[in-house]
């Protein structure tokens, strides 16, 4: 597997409420529709320990391999998400696509914030 993980930033004229508010209910049902896409997770970023990176999210959307991640990116559905992005967050965020090497996997954490997420595909 592999994960693109990026950086997210409110646009200046929303809360950080309204910011998380539209992302799960509006952008994420249509992110989520992104073909061969097997998990995603948003991290509201309670506070910085230390370093010069300043976000309020991180984003993670994992993908079985290379090729679906960049089949899902010449998409439809990837299109539509990225047009919907500046509707709530600055577009400057950066991203990485990453391979994780886990050390201890986190806990089980059920369905999410949504349950109803394979809905939306």
């Amino acid at each position: 597997m592999i994960k693109a993980i990026g950086t997210a930033y409110k646009r200046d004229d929303f809360t950080s409420e309204e910011f998380f508010d539209y992302w799960r209910d509006v952008h994420a049902p249509i992110s989520a529709r992104a073909p061969g896409l097997r998990g995603y997770v948003v991290s509201e970023v309670i506070r910085k320990i230390q370093g010069e990176l300043e976000t309020e999210a991180f984003v993670e959307q994992w993908y079985e391999d290379e090729e679906s991640f960049e089949q899902a990116g010449n998409s439809e559905e990837v299109a539509a998400a990225w047009d919907d992005v500046p509707r709530y967050a600055k577009t400057s965020g950066t991203f990485w696509v990453v391979k994780e090497h886990v050390i201890i996997p986190p806990p089980d954490r059920g369905p999410g914030l949504v349950s109803t997420w394979k809905e939306w595909k």
